[in-house]
């Protein structure tokens, strides 16, 4: 199964583990809440298509979800303080980095995430 997972830049600064695309990941992945200013920096509807959001702080008490990176991309917007309407950017890369660089005056707010889970069966 694929699922779309957020994770926050504080998340991967904090206490996260740089990844590539293919590589196999143990994350907690909790509901995807909290997302919705990504509609405001990105389009309306994003926010809906994020399946959950990866958590180090707790959250989810769950066991970790096992899954192999598909996409990475990194997103950028500005704050003024807060996410401003319409200023996001969505860049693929192949790797995330503990810490990535602003472009400009777009701040690095966090990467969207394809991931693919095992299926009950195995496959």
């Amino acid at each position: 199964m694929q699922l779309k997972v957020w994770m926050a830049d504080w998340q991967m600064e904090c206490c996260g583990t740089p990844f590539r695309k293919n590589s196999e990941v143990s994350w907690r992945l909790r509901p995807a809440t909290d997302v919705e200013w990504l509609d405001t920096v990105l389009g309306d509807g994003v926010a809906a298509t994020i399946d959950a959001v990866e958590d180090h702080h707790g959250g989810s008490d769950g066991p970790p979800t096992v899954a192999t990176v598909v996409s990475i991309d990194t997103v950028h917007c500005r704050f003024a303080p807060e996410p401003v309407a319409g200023s996001g950017i969505v860049t693929a890369v192949d790797e995330a980095k503990r810490w990535n660089s602003d472009m400009g005056d777009r701040r690095f707010a966090g990467f969207l995430l394809r991931v693919r889970t095992m299926e009950p069966d195995g496959r």
